[in-house]
């Protein structure tokens, strides 16, 4: 089937002689016949609808016991391949993540043993300090000596009161909260 675009140039039309065609065919001054559409009769036969049972033909080509062995090892090398692989991701996984902890850790290790120094440090200053408080005399201190030993009696022993069991309706969970930032 053929379509045209119109032309703008009027066609050219037959003399009586040579229009015995068809009457609507027009010759254009390139010397192409135009037929409209309408006119044309399909040259191509609807298409049958073609049933769906599709048969199977017989396979009685087997394969050689060479080639089958070596597509049955070629499969379970492939299940094989795959499981590694993905133990070895795993692992991979478990290394990384384990690394990550491991190094926050040692940061809050060091964190912790520069904290420990400093408080030592301070101490030792405070130490220091009160060590150079007494020994000025405007401190009031006095060395020790055994005429100024104070000994107290210790206190008569106390039995402990006993426990009270708490009630479950009284025993309410208490949420502590921060007193201030």
């Amino acid at each position: 089937m053929a379509v045209g675009l119109k032309s703008r140039i009027p066609p050219r039309r037959l003399p009586p002689s040579q229009t015995s065609q068809t009457s609507q065919t027009a010759i254009y001054p390139s010397g192409t016949k135009v037929t409209p559409i309408t006119k044309l009769q399909p040259t191509v036969a609807p298409r049958r609808v073609q049933s769906t049972n599709v048969k199977r033909l017989p396979n009685n080509r087997q394969l050689p016991l060479w080639l089958r062995s070596l597509i049955g090892a070629q499969r379970s090398l492939s299940i094989l391949a795959g499981t590694l692989s993905i133990a070895v991701l795993s692992v991979y996984g478990q290394t990384v993540y384990s690394q990550q902890l491991w190094s926050q850790e040692y940061r809050n290790l060091e964190n912790l043993q520069r904290n420990e120094r400093q408080l030592t440090a301070a101490s030792e200053v405070l130490k220091n300090q009160i060590a150079q408080q007494a020994e000025t005399t405007r401190a009031g201190l006095v060395p020790s000596n055994p005429a100024n030993t104070i000994f107290l009696q210790p206190a008569p022993h106390r039995p402990a009161p006993a426990p009270t069991p708490i009630a479950p309706a009284d025993a309410k969970p208490t949420t502590f909260s921060p007193l201030g930032y």
